[in-house]
């Protein structure tokens, strides 16, 4: 597979930073441990007695205790599909910011495994020069667990056409949609972007939300 494509012209055939450095819904829920609660069941009411001043009686109906709410079956906030997200976020800003210098972008290295530094960051520094007007369009197709720390991601990005001529305002290139893998890991009981390629798929605009700063 190949990393997914730069958004510039003439970039190289690794992708531009995908807010995984450039990537994004699927999602894993995290399960957490329930706390006893010190609260008791409410009494039920003390009967009343009829009155003998009246011929009926008032029959009182003790109050149901509501239950406990359940938590949607959603990805929680920190979770795989969020950390994609937030790495393309992340990665927008550092265009942007016209740096892939880690050190002046601690955001978008923090979104990324070691492993992922390693390329995302020369891809980064490859593509500056243009402006983002917010992340990659990107939405999560499907998701498949591969192990309790890892999960692998399918998306549809906008890869294309999304980056603009800081001057003018102009997009790059023409529009384009394609889909990817993102491989997001759970380490120190963070998800971090390990990998980011495209697959050759097909996908969208209306696969993809767009989200501008």
């Amino acid at each position: 597979m190949n990393r997914v494509r730069p958004d510039r012209p003439g970039a190289r055939t690794r992708p531009a930073p995908l807010v995984l450095p450039a990537l994004v819904l699927a999602a894993l829920v995290l399960a957490g441990c329930g706390q006893p609660t010190d609260l008791a069941p409410p009494a039920a009411p003390e009967p009343v007695a009829p009155s003998s001043a009246s011929t009926s009686s008032t029959l009182s109906t003790p109050s149901t205790p509501s239950s406990p709410s359940t938590p949607p079956a959603t990805t929680p906030p920190g979770g795989p599909v969020e950390a994609v997200r937030e790495h393309l976020r992340q990665q927008a800003l550092a265009v942007n910011a016209g740096t892939a210098d880690p050190a002046q972008v601690p955001a978008f290295a923090a979104t990324l495994t070691p492993a992922a530094r390693s390329w995302a960051l020369p891809l980064l520094a490859a593509n500056l020069g243009d402006r983002m007007p917010g992340p990659y369009p990107s939405g999560v197709l499907g998701q498949q667990p591969a192990g309790p720390d890892r999960v692998d991601l399918r998306l549809c990005l906008q890869d294309r056409g999304w980056q603009v001529e800081a001057a003018t305002g102009t997009p790059v290139n023409a529009p384009h949609f394609g889909t990817a893998t993102a491989v997001v890991v759970r380490g120190d009981g963070r998800w971090l972007v390990d990998d980011l390629t495209a697959d050759g798929g097909t996908c969208s605009a209306d696969d993809v939300t767009v989200e501008r700063f």
